[in-house]
């Protein structure tokens, strides 16, 4: 009967725990298209340093002069490093920039970068990086 009562605590304890919420990564292609790419010159307002993707916003004009802030989400802090955007003051808020990102699901502004040049034509490609990211 002992044995029958541990086993029934411990399955509890395991149902308690594994509806606990969860820090796995996640699939970016659950929210972005990965199948498409939009590439536009942007100009770089803010960045958030954040773990697990840093978070880089922008505002983009539309051929008839209309500013579109889009924010991209793109690789981990040590990921960028890897790429090449070795520190913080590599990208410059009010720089313009030319990026290609793959767009939200949800038709939303933005989604999740895939590359970036810089101003002195510096490319970023942040694509197949993060295979748990955009795999």
């Amino acid at each position: 009967m002992k044995t029958k009562l541990t086993l029934a605590a411990m399955a509890g304890a395991m149902l308690i725990l594994g509806g606990a919420p969860s820090q796995a990564h996640h699939a970016v292609q659950a929210s972005v298209d990965v199948d498409k790419t939009v590439e536009v010159k942007a100009i770089l307002t803010r960045i958030d340093w954040i773990n697990p993707h840093t978070w880089m916003h922008f505002d983009v004009k539309d051929a008839a002069g209309k500013v579109q802030k889009i924010d991209v989400e793109s690789l981990g802090i040590a990921a960028l490093r890897r790429v090449g955007v070795d520190s913080k003051s590599a990208l410059k808020v009010g720089d313009t920039y030319t990026i290609g990102y793959y767009p939200n699901r949800d038709g939303s502004p933005g989604g999740f970068m895939a590359k970036m040049v810089l101003p002195d034509g510096r490319t970023f490609d942040t694509k197949n990086t993060d295979p748990a990211a955009t795999q």
